[in-house]
């Protein structure tokens, strides 16, 4: 009986992280795939800007993996730590682009908003209601706007000079979040054990969701093709 009680009480004691599970996976669209599109540029902004721009709704490799794609876990899960929340964020227009197009934050962490071309921008926000939350004129190289992000949830920038930019700003309550490169891969790592649900979202292809047991740890999640 001793020996019972000493083991339970060690278990007590083991720190949750001993526990935490790593899942990747990746994520893949089934043929056909979509033809890249591109983007006419107007006359008036062909001469800084090009003539065209790839669109980056859509980035699907020769094997259909999909990049962009914001994965996160759904259920009992601790928040961000406060220490990230200091970390530098930025959210550059570059070649009349957005860069990155998606930006993965924490609640409650500042984004740096950079201008770096002599090129007029208008950067606006807008929440997943379509409502601003700001307006401001960015006309000098190297200028920096700073937003702080309160609210998790996703919102979306635009350009009000040049049409065809825009941008994500992912706001996650939890770290266990990720996002797809260029093969489709994602890793989340340290995931408490337990049940949970995946979500995966992507601009163009909607969502997916999968079950998450402690025993998973891989998963291949697939969209299919509407065309």
């Amino acid at each position: 009986m001793k020996i019972f009680s000493s083991l339970f009480f060690f278990f007590l004691l083991i720190p949750s992280t001993l526990l935490a599970l790593d899942l990747k996976g990746k994520v893949r669209l089934e043929p056909p795939f979509p033809e890249v599109q591109s983007l006419e540029i107007s006359k008036e902004h062909a001469s800084l800007c090009g003539k065209t721009k790839e669109s980056p709704k859509l980035k699907v490799s020769p094997e259909g993996w999909v990049a962009n794609a914001v994965v996160k876990l759904e259920g009992n899960l601790p928040l961000e730590e406060d220490s990230l929340k200091e970390k530098d964020y930025t959210l550059d227009q570059i070649n009349c682009e957005f860069s990155p197009h998606i930006l993965l934050i924490p609640k409650g962490a500042t984004v740096s908003i950079l201008n770096s071309e002599a090129i007029l921008h208008n950067v606006r926000a807008f929440d997943e209601k379509a409502e601003m939350l700001f307006n401001d004129a960015m006309p000098k190289k190297g200028q920096v706007l700073k937003k702080r992000f309160d609210d998790a949830g996703r919102f979306v920038f635009r350009c009000g000079v040049h049409h065809w930019m825009h941008a994500f700003v992912i706001v996650k309550e939890h770290p266990f979040y990720a996002l797809t490169d260029e093969t489709g891969s994602f890793k989340i790592k340290n995931i408490p054990e337990g049940m949970y649900t995946l979500t995966v979202w992507h601009e163009e292809l909607g969502e997916i969701k999968a079950e998450v047991s402690p025993e998973t740890k891989s998963l291949l999640l697939t969209y299919h093709s509407t065309r």
